[in-house]
């Protein structure tokens, strides 16, 4: 999954639930939680998050905004305080307790810790990225007959009366 998706998700998931962890977590599923999510794409998701978030700023209509020459920083810094890397792997490692058994994740971790899961690790991002962007364009082409269609098919009942 693309990790700014992933940072987005989990900042407007931690904004909303108001979840707080001080300290990484331990354990079978945190190890797989730092796999499926390492400290690098959480590092790259926050990036763009951030580089998004001052683009919003800076163009929202009617702004004048003169930014100082560190906010960048400042906002990664805001970011970094709503979802730290440790909490992050807090809410994957609760997620993946509470759906699987502790041999099940020991199994995962086998697995991942493998060359075959390995090999997934790296290459699932890529190829939901590609998936998704087929799916998309499959649908923008086809979206303008499907509204059509159905266009027709509203237009093909009349009103009901109201009885009034």
């Amino acid at each position: 999954m693309n990790p700014l998706r992933i940072a987005a998700a989990l900042v407007l998931f931690c904004l909303s639930s108001g979840a707080a962890l001080a300290e990484e977590p331990k354990g079978t599923a945190a190890d797989i939680a730092r796999l499926l999510v390492p400290q690098e794409a959480w590092t790259a998701g926050l990036s763009q998050l951030a580089k998004d978030v001052q683009g919003r700023l800076q163009s929202h209509p009617g702004s004048h905004l003169r930014l100082p020459a560190d906010f960048q920083t400042s906002v990664r810094a805001e970011l970094e305080k709503v979802l730290p890397y440790g909490e992050l792997l807090g809410l994957h490692a609760r997620a993946l307790s509470a759906t699987y058994s502790e041999p099940e994740l020991k199994d995962l971790l086998a697995f991942y810790r493998s060359p075959l899961g390995q090999k997934w690790l790296q290459v699932t991002p890529e190829l939901t990225e590609k998936v998704a962007g087929e799916t998309q364009q499959k649908m923008e082409q086809q979206m303008p007959g499907v509204m059509e269609r159905l266009g027709k098919l509203a237009k093909a009942h009349p009103p009901e009366s109201s009885g009034t």
